[in-house]
């Protein structure tokens, strides 16, 4: 009888077959395919550039200022009515100085259908008809029916002055813009 001092020797799985190789390397492998495919999802659901030009527009935020000091300057005072039947937008406009032949009138309301939150921006030519009476088309602006838009941003502006407001439910009633004290 021959006694052994020596444990038996235990047979080994190959390390590849090991639990504890899960534990280590499962975590890292796990955060790579994670940011692979976020990095898929960023590239492929990329946003869409809201402004070329905002570095531009940003330094003339100064210049917008300087056109509603104008505007306070001339005392204007604008009243704004849709005309839908004839399909008109007519302006009454009163101020000091002399009036200009043109203004463009620009809508700016949030665009219907689904969750959007993009905004429809229509610009609109008015014409001088008479002293201090502008008139302009209104085939652009949408109007009666359930989806109907209710609140539009609105901007009377010349090169010179800008008078800006909200116009809510433009069917239903006219607006009055004054430059801003």
């Amino acid at each position: 009888m021959e006694a052994s001092l020596m444990p038996p020797k235990s047979r080994r799985d190959t390390w590849y077959k090991e639990p504890w190789l899960l534990l280590v390397a499962g975590g890292p492998a796990f955060v790579v395919c994670a940011s692979i495919y976020t990095g898929y999802v960023a590239m492929r659901g990329a946003d869409k550039v809201v402004a070329e030009d905002y570095y531009k527009q940003g330094l003339m935020i100064n210049k917008d200022i300087q056109r509603d000091a104008k505007a306070r300057e001339l005392q204007l005072n604008a009243y704004l009515n849709a005309d839908f039947a004839r399909g008109k937008i007519l302006l009454q406009l009163s101020g000091k100085g002399n009036l200009p032949d043109n203004i463009q009138l620009s809508l700016a309301n949030a665009a219907t259908g689904g969750n959007s939150v993009s905004e429809v921006i229509r610009r609109l030519p008015l014409k001088q008809i008479g002293p201090g009476q502008y008139e302009g088309e209104l085939k652009l602006l949408p109007h009666a029916g359930e989806d109907a838009v209710r609140l539009f941003h609105i901007k009377l502006e010349t090169t010179d002055w800008r008078l800006t407001g909200d116009w809510f439910d433009p069917g239903q009633k006219p607006v009055q813009l004054n430059a801003a004290k």
